[in-house]
């Protein structure tokens, strides 16, 4: 039996899977952090559609995104990210913030995110939304305009006193969670996170939902439409049959999966949504 790394080797590991070094740790290296993350370990449904199980202890963590590369959605990204970050000496806490996708709703808080300040500035690190996700850390500035080049991003106030994390998308800025600066512990994720991958109505639970996030080169799929956004033009192409769907997952996706798996899922949210 394999022992299990202590956290600092879980640090280095990553840093090392990611080409990262920790000899400057800025911006420019938060910024890389979160891009290269985004880029390598796929956000996704998979264990969540599967109904396999999802434990939040580090060492799983650290297994299940790093050593097998089977990626995971924000409660396992930005957890790791968050103690990976702590450890090498950032001053970050969790937040949970509600996903409202531009729309005037009553949520609860299912999506988590890492406050860093950063010499008495803060920023929200999230490696763990997907599609519309940023590519680097973004400022928590009411107003400020942030190009990443592939994107662009805000964060402002809205009437209840909360934060709204933007982006500029058909020429207006959406946004796409809400979040406050309250104090929130490990404990107060685990209710959202059994929400989300265990209950009948979430998001997670009925559909397939798989993103890679590259600068300008987005590859996401969602069950059946495999979507690639390259310098702001959109290629959407059908996935036709279990064969097609599975040379997605594993040569796109780099995901270890049987065409079992694939066959399974084509049935459950392809071909059972297109009948």
């Amino acid at each position: 039996m394999n022992a299990i790394p202590t956290l600092e080797q879980m640090t280095q590991l990553y840093l090392e899977d990611l080409a990262l070094s920790s000899e400057q740790l800025d911006i420019d290296f938060l910024r890389d952090l979160q891009s290269k993350h985004i880029a390598r370990y796929s956000f996704n449904s998979l264990a969540v559609v599967l109904n396999q199980e999802l434990p939040l202890d580090l060492p799983t963590l650290f297994n299940k995104i790093v050593e097998k590369h089977r990626g995971g959605y924000c409660f396992e990204h930005n957890k790791l990210v968050l103690n990976i970050l702590s450890e090498l000496g950032f001053n970050v806490r969790l937040l949970l913030a509600k996903v409202i996708y531009n729309r005037e709703v009553d949520v609860a808080r299912t999506h988590r995110v890492t406050l860093l300040d950063f010499h008495g500035e803060q920023y929200i690190v999230d490696a763990g939304f997907g599609h519309f996700g940023a590519r680097f850390p973004v400022k928590v500035e009411p107003g400020l305009e942030q190009d990443q080049g592939d994107g662009v991003y805000r964060i402002i106030n809205n009437s209840q006193g909360d934060y709204c994390y933007q982006v500029f998308k058909d020429n207006e800025f959406f946004t796409l969670y809400t979040f406050n600066l309250h104090q929130y512990s490990e404990a107060e994720c685990l209710p959202a996170h059994f929400y989300s991958h265990r209950h009948p109505e979430a998001a997670f639970v009925n559909n397939l939902v798989i993103c890679r996030k590259y600068f300008n080169d987005i590859h996401s799929l969602r069950n059946g439409e495999f979507h690639q956004v390259k310098n702001g033009d959109t290629v959407i192409t059908k996935i036709t049959n279990p064969k097609h769907l599975h040379q997605v997952m594993t040569e796109v996706f780099e995901l270890d999966v049987d065409i079992a798996v694939s066959e399974f899922l084509f049935s459950k949210f392809i071909e059972d949504k297109t009948n």
